[in-house]
């Protein structure tokens, strides 16, 4: 399996687990930072972020941005768009944005 693929199916892991814990917050009304799944590429990753369930909503509502820990970023698949203290965001590019567009057509990737 090519980088790009294998990083988009890892990154796809850890978004999906997110979006349940956000989708728990709001359900129960949480506003206090949570521990999210840092969304880089790298397998071996299992490092959590604190971010509140809002900041992580308004990330993830823009299609090829994911919060990353400093430093996990890959500047040959993504950008930084955005520096925080404990979390950043990237906004991916060339062929790692074109497979989310193979993966998911047509649709936020979010959602």
């Amino acid at each position: 399996m090519e980088f790009a693929a294998r990083a988009a199916r890892n990154e796809e892991i850890f978004r999906s687990i997110n979006e349940r814990i956000e989708a728990g917050a709001e359900q129960h009304g949480v506003e206090t930072a949570l521990p999210f799944h840092c969304e880089c590429g790298r397998a071996s990753c299992l490092d959590t972020i604190e971010i509140p369930p809002s900041a992580y909503e308004r990330v993830v509502r823009e299609r090829y941005r994911f919060v990353l820990i400093p430093g996990h970023d890959d500047a040959a698949i993504e950008r930084v768009v955005e520096r925080q203290p404990s979390y950043i965001v990237v906004e991916k590019v060339g062929e790692a944005r074109e497979q989310i567009d193979r993966d998911h057509p047509q649709q936020r990737h979010h959602g």
